[in-house]
């Protein structure tokens, strides 16, 4: 049994881009895109962006999932596949099955309007130096033509660095005054086990001078140097 899609993701469609080359959605006609930005009262990333150190210590994979929604009909029962690709040219230090792991045929499960597409960093394989971008492209095939010009692609930028403070860092009225140094804040986020990169608090918390605490202790009791030789206190 088939039905067609609600006419909203048409006006969504046809709204959100001005492009003289988007097909409007009819019965015949079927595609995918990659949701980004407003859709009903959802706002979907624009791209992707992630430090893995807030992922915790020793994470080995972290699992993205890629909301992709379809425009035409809703198929309620056969599974279809449809196609993506890592684009190479504009992805940047990444190696399929080191940096990643995504499966280039993908499945539109049957009796859905929205999926997802899984793309598997591995976080153990990232160095503290590099920062690395997937650029992501959905493929037409037999089952599925092109649809949305800008929702054919999605950005995922990563890193597992801190080498410039986070906002969480310079957010915090207590934390900001204290020179910054990347081994400070690893140290502050395996102490404090924050895990949400949107994490903030204003300095008012208490649980943020029990952390500084530990960390200033720890920096005690262990001895650190930067890259000039001097030796690293937490509350200096």
């Amino acid at each position: 049994m088939k039905i067609i899609y609600p006419l909203i993701w048409s006006l969504f469609l046809l709204s959100a881009c001005q492009e003289k080359d988007i097909l409007q959605v009819d019965t015949t006609y079927n595609a995918l895109n990659i949701l980004k930005g407003e859709f009903g009262e959802i706002k979907y990333p624009e791209s992707y962006s992630f430090n893995a150190y807030f992922l915790g210590v020793g994470a080995n994979d972290y699992i993205l999932y890629i909301p992709v929604r379809l425009s035409g009909l809703i198929d309620y029962d056969n599974d279809r596949t449809y196609r993506v690709r890592l684009n190479p040219g504009k992805s940047k230090l990444v190696e399929a099955g080191v940096h990643y792991s995504l499966d280039t045929i993908q499945t539109f499960r049957k009796g859905l309007a929205e999926d997802s597409i899984p793309l598997t960093i591995h976080v153990s394989a990232l160095n503290e130096t590099d920062d690395y971008k997937i650029y992501l492209e959905l493929l037409p095939n037999e089952t599925f033509s092109t649809g949305v010009k800008e929702l054919q692609f999605i950005e995922i930028d990563f890193m597992k660095n801190v080498n410039t403070p986070p906002p969480f860092w310079t957010g915090n009225s207590k934390l900001s005054k204290f020179t910054y140094h990347p081994r400070k804040c690893i140290k502050f986020l395996e102490i404090s086990k924050i895990t949400d990169p949107e994490w903030s608090d204003p300095g008012n918390s208490v649980i943020v001078d029990y952390w500084i605490q530990l960390a200033t202790q720890w920096f005690a009791d262990h001895e650190e140097y930067d890259e000039n030789n001097n030796r690293i206190f937490f509350d200096e």
